[in-house]
């Protein structure tokens, strides 16, 4: 019998998981990670699950699940991966909620393309209630939507999604120093990367957010895609992290002050890989 041999051997990389993070008040305590899972380097399909989940009634979910899936497409001699995280019935301290939360990335890797092509469709906020008050976010269209024609057949790149990045960065910055305040030191480290110019010597990556604008009532504050809350701390949302060779989408990422301090990421999904002919 004839073998088929693969045009090119792919090394895929792609993880995901629901919740995870730590608490350092009133104890210290770790948010034990909720159905992590990950992909084999040659392909394959994995699935995890978790059923309702509390820490001390000030993290809790319902349910939650996450599933892996990457083939090399001999076809082509391309690879694809799929990487969906989902959790319900969100609550985090009864200040952030949301009944449904998805993030996925559909990622490509092919000759065709000098790096990845990847695609956020399916990603959503349903339901999302902050400070007790339903909370609407306006996603950014030009990374929902990529246009036909592009590089990696009609998928987001690395380039794109940097431009969309140094857009966001500086209408950010620019809104704090419109309305005469001083932008808190992390916000300026951070958000000044999505600003600047990739290193002469290429690489670098590209930070972006899925989401422009998120409407708050009561006595919270947007600025793009971050939420402040007073006594309860900041939440960014859909937040996207871009090499050449990997993506990284995260759904919310909760910074805690007082009373209760910590860091929380909801739904992780990240993926990548290389090639060798």
């Amino acid at each position: 019998m004839k073998s088929v041999e693969p045009k090119k051997l792919y090394s895929l990389r792609a993880d995901a998981n629901a919740l995870g993070g730590y608490l350092e008040a009133p104890s210290a305590k770790v948010i034990p990670t909720l159905a992590p899972v990950s992909l084999p380097p040659v392909g394959g399909l994995a699935t995890a699950r978790s059923a309702a989940f509390t820490l001390d009634e000030m993290v809790s979910c319902r349910s939650a699940y996450t599933r892996v899936l990457g083939q090399e497409c001999c076809e082509d001699g391309s690879a694809s991966i799929l990487v969906t995280a989902v959790i319900e019935d969100l609550n985090i301290l009864e200040v952030v909620r949301a009944d449904r939360i998805v993030t996925q990335l559909s990622i490509t890797l092919s000759d065709d393309s000098p790096g990845l092509g990847f695609s956020v469709s399916g990603t959503s906020f349903e339901g999302l209630r902050i400070g007790g008050h339903a909370c609407r976010t306006t996603l950014n269209v030009n990374l929902q939507r990529p246009q036909p024609g592009q590089a990696a057949g009609g998928r987001l790149t690395w380039e794109e999604a940097r431009q969309v990045g140094r857009v966001q960065g500086e209408g950010l910055l620019g809104g704090f120093k419109n309305a005469s305040e001083d932008a808190p030191d992390w916000v300026v480290s951070r958000h000044r990367r999505m600003t600047s110019e990739p290193p002469a010597s290429g690489g670098g990556y590209a930070l972006a957010s899925l989401v422009d604008r998120l409407d708050v009532a009561g006595d919270c504050r947007s600025h793009g895609h971050i939420v402040d809350i007073p006594g309860f701390g900041q939440i960014l949302l859909g937040e996207l992290l871009v090499t050449c060779d990997s993506v990284q989408l995260i759904g919310i990422r909760a910074h805690l002050c007082c009373p209760v301090p910590g860091k929380i990421t909801v739904l992780l999904a990240g993926g990548g890989g290389t090639g060798d002919n």
